[in-house]
């Protein structure tokens, strides 16, 4: 199984095997200097690899690691004790924090390298979600949206033959596009209510392809409730259950916009669903809505809370039991 932070290394990677032992001695060494941390032997040999094998699909994805890790930064801030003015000894305790960026010149190089590599190999997955995943690091919401619409688009044309790191064919390749992408829009939805029309334009091009697709029928209930549209919402989130009855996010979801519509029957009924197909911290937040709601009389009903939406579903992307998930180089 991968997780998001074993995606993250898709890209950024030094791979081992290889085709050829001339582009696996190539591999081998520039994982070496990326251990090393030795960036002039990694640049030298970079060079030296494009002359030798100038098609070599990683290659691109090498230079690409080359120059995100040459733009990385990290600041590191010293944060004071809470109670440094009440406490003589805290004083001399604090925490420290770090923030990352990415300088533009280098990232820039990067993503050049990763586009060209995307351009000769447009069936490399891996390729396009590490592209994927620094626009997110970056903040580029509306590259990322079209960049993940693209892979959509393309999917079909390949009929989902999508291949990985050396070019060999994914299994079950629909799965893991869909579950990737799933991160990528919870990844978009943290980031606040100002990329609704990013995680809409998803959802709808994947319900284009794949009208069935519980998560992105939930994706747009909630993008409805991020703009006030209870309505709408209630729509979408009752077609999800539709499919999937014992979804307990979507479920969730449904109670809480009935909770806000103050129709406190259908709350109820929805919570109880909630509480009997959930996980445990489902199961806590219903059971607490329900005692809630149930003290109420019967005849009369109060303002609900802000309705509270649960985030989408995070889905972890299998992958084949047979291949090894590259490591990272910093």
């Amino acid at each position: 199984m991968m997780t998001m932070k074993h995606l993250f290394t898709l890209l950024l990677l030094c791979s081992l095997s290889t085709t050829t032992i001339l582009a696996q001695n190539y591999k081998q060494e520039f994982e070496k200097f990326c251990e090393q941390g030795d960036t002039i032997k990694q640049k030298k040999l970079l060079e030296k690899w494009e002359k030798g094998r100038p098609n070599d699909a990683e290659l691109y994805i090498a230079y690409f690691n080359f120059y995100v890790s040459r733009s990385k930064t990290e600041i590191v801030t010293k944060v004071p004790h809470p109670d440094a003015d009440k406490i003589p000894k805290a004083k001399k305790q604090a925490g420290y924090t770090s923030e990352i960026g990415y300088r533009a010149e280098p990232l820039a190089k990067g993503f050049k390298y990763i586009n060209a590599g995307i351009a000769k190999y447009p069936d490399r997955l891996d390729m396009r979600f590490g592209k994927v995943y620094m626009l997110g690091e970056t903040y580029k919401y509306a590259a990322l949206t079209q960049e993940l619409v693209n892979v959509l688009n393309y999917s079909t044309t390949i009929e989902n033959k999508w291949k990985w790191t050396d070019n060999k064919p994914l299994e079950k390749p629909e799965e893991f596009m869909l579950s990737a992408i799933q991160e990528y829009v919870a990844t978009i939805y943290n980031s606040g209510k100002s990329q609704a029309d990013n995680m809409k334009e998803i959802a709808e091009t994947v319900l284009k392809y794949y009208p069935k697709h519980v998560e992105s029928l939930s994706d747009l209930g909630i993008v409805y409730t991020m703009k006030g549209d209870l309505n709408m919402a209630l729509r979408y989130f009752l077609k999800a259950t539709a499919i999937e009855p014992k979804d307990f996010i979507v479920l969730n979801n449904i109670a809480n916009i009935y909770n806000k519509k103050k129709d406190t029957t259908n709350a109820v009924k929805y919570y109880e669903q909630a509480l009997k197909y959930g996980d445990t911290e489902a199961k806590e937040l219903a059971n607490k809505e329900l005692k809630r709601l149930n003290r109420k009389p019967a005849e009369k009903t109060t303002t609900a809370a802000k309705v509270k939406t649960t985030a989408p579903a995070k889905k972890t992307a299998a992958t084949s039991t047979n291949k090894k998930a590259p490591k990272k180089k910093s």
